[in-house]
């Protein structure tokens, strides 16, 4: 469902439900330049994804990423947001409609938390008390206690300081929402977690995402289809992580994605997707939960220096054992 640029009732952001995008030939030059710096970018992103843009410095990843909300103005070609032209938006109300999170989270130091999440809401009118609820709402949803509104960004670590950029980008309901490397300026642990915060996240509230990231790894935890792009924003393969593992499509995505494929498959799968018939018998070794990654559970099997691990499920039974034979062949297939 779309909207006009006009107000809508009770402030809100146009629409709640996650909308198709498409990039139809989109096309960014600068002047005085020989080659775009995205050229002719075409695909979809369904509905309630993560499209994740990923490549090397310089591949027009985060042009391609802004020319959504006109941060940067097409060139050529169109961009169309649930089959609506951006071209013809108004930029001021196209952006109160999409989220968008950055990597240095942009939060403004002399607001509180409960400010900052209000920031959009207020542009669009919503009144004080539909306000503080969503503030609240979020709060829960981002998992920070409710104490945390009256603090300023100073006072949160980094980590919580980017949760907040999401709720606040999520303040509105957008439909779609923009994040330029959100979690490139996290210490490797907590940006593992927020990671896996944000998989939970979006499990419930299923927006549409672009995702901007130089990091392969992100791009395959995070992504539900990921778009390679290579110097001069030229689409190099734009596929499911699992199909770009498997099949690359020149020898540029296979470069870029790096000699450890077979491993990256791996983690994509968890030992419950592991066919039963494929386990043997009890027999010893480290436990394996069935929500482990196949990619985790063989670093277990490598440093206990074990051919085979037990299966536990949730009842904590054993239910048949994981060879290195069986987990080399799924990583092969």
């Amino acid at each position: 469902m779309t909207t006009s640029d006009t107000a809508q009732p009770e402030g809100q952001s146009g629409y709640r439900e996650a909308v198709e995008l498409e990039f139809a030939a989109a096309t960014k030059r600068y002047p005085g330049t020989d080659a775009p710096a995205v050229d002719a970018l075409s695909l979809t992103v369904p509905a309630g994804e993560i499209c994740v843009l990923v490549g090397p410095s310089g591949c027009g990843k985060t042009t391609a990423m802004r020319m959504v909300n006109r941060m940067i103005d097409i060139t050529d070609g169109d961009i169309l947001v649930g089959g609506r032209s951006v071209r013809g938006r108004e930029p001021d109300a196209l952006r109160r409609e999409i989220g968008y999170v950055i990597q240095q989270v942009g939060l403004f130091p002399h607001r509180t938390i409960a400010d900052n999440i209000a920031t959009v809401p207020r542009l669009l009118g919503w009144d004080k008390r539909r306000t503080r609820a969503r503030t609240v709402e979020l709060l829960d949803l981002i998992g920070l206690p409710q104490e945390m509104a009256r603090r300023y960004p100073a006072q949160l670590s980094g980590g919580q300081r980017q949760r907040v950029g999401v709720a606040r980008a999520l303040a509105a309901d957008p439909p779609l929402m923009l994040m330029d490397e959100p979690f490139g300026a996290i210490d490797p642990i907590n940006r593992d977690r927020l990671q896996n915060e944000f998989l939970r996240l979006q499990a419930e509230i299923r927006k549409t995402i672009v995702f901007v990231t130089h990091d392969i790894d992100e791009a395959i935890k995070m992504g539900d289809r990921i778009a390679v792009l290579q110097a001069g924003g030229v689409l190099a393969q734009y596929a499911t992580p699992a199909e770009l593992l498997l099949h690359p499509a020149n020898p540029f995505v296979e470069d870029f994605v790096g000699a450890d494929r077979a491993l990256k498959r791996l983690a994509l799968l968890r030992v419950a997707d592991v066919p039963r018939a494929a386990l043997g018998s009890p027999n010893g070794g480290p436990a394996l939960a069935l929500g482990t990654p196949l990619r985790d559970a063989l670093s277990e099997l490598l440093g206990a220096g074990a051919l085979h691990g037990n299966v536990i499920d949730g009842d904590g039974r054993s239910i048949g054992a994981l060879t290195v034979e069986t987990l080399a062949r799924m990583a092969a297939e």
